[in-house]
């Protein structure tokens, strides 16, 4: 049961720093890293307390969009800064996002959707993560999003 736990604790404080990596390569900003400090001081204090596991059936699921760095194209698990570019509302990780998105660079506001083919504003999208890696997938609705989760079960 000890030897559980440690592993467990261990796995987890592994799982922090493969987060913490991700963070830092997507992007250099001060204001990014101090997120990432406040995420570490929660995470070492998490209680583990012994439950059944779910397990999923799907490596994908739909995500809340403030949650995600539209810029990375990535899940980041906390709400992300809110950038105003032309009355709407999308969301980045940094200040070099705010840039990006507010002048439109390279199209980052846009994505093709990966069921219809068909373009979307990503900040009205349903957006859908892939589990293991955190990359996002754009949809034009949840039917299209239920899809594609579906065909990848």
């Amino acid at each position: 049961m000890k030897n559980t736990k440690s592993i467990y604790r261990q796995s987890l404080k592994a799982i922090s720093l493969l987060s913490i990596s991700i963070l830092l390569l997507s992007c250099n900003s001060n204001e990014k890293k101090e997120v990432v400090s406040q995420e570490i001081s929660k995470k070492e204090t998490l209680v583990v307390t012994p439950t059944k596991q779910v397990v999923s059936t799907s490596n994908f699921e739909i995500v809340e969009n403030e949650k995600v760095c539209m810029v990375n194209d990535r899940y980041m698990t906390v709400k992300q800064i809110p950038i105003e570019a032309d009355g709407t509302i999308y969301w980045g990780c940094c200040e070099n996002c705010v840039k990006k998105l507010q002048e439109n660079i390279a199209g980052v506001r846009n994505a093709k959707d990966p069921i219809t083919g068909n373009e979307v504003d990503k900040a009205n999208a349903v957006i859908v993560q892939n589990k293991e890696n955190g990359v996002v997938f754009y949809f034009e609705s949840k039917s299209s999003a239920e899809k594609f989760i579906a065909s990848n079960s």
